[in-house]
């Protein structure tokens, strides 16, 4: 019985973790639509963009080059 419980608690957590971790980083189309997005745009606009089939709404922001990029607004 003991056995049986590790095992199934170390198939949880190995599939959990994988789950995570899958979506982790942005494609690289993903960031050049919300840099698209922002393209005509001043910092701190409201703006949309749609990707695979759902439409994103938040603001444009800096990322990290100094171009203006699509945010999500924090819930």
């Amino acid at each position: 019985m003991k056995n049986i419980m590790l095992k199934t608690f170390s198939v949880a957590i190995v599939s959990l973790a994988a789950m995570s971790m899958a979506n982790a980083e942005m494609t690289k189309a993903e960031t050049n639509a919300q840099i698209k997005a922002c393209m005509k745009k001043k910092q701190g606009d409201w703006a949309s963009y749609g990707y695979k089939g759902v439409t994103f709404n938040g603001t444009c922001q800096p990322n990290a080059d100094g171009k203006l990029q699509f945010k999500a607004p924090a819930p």
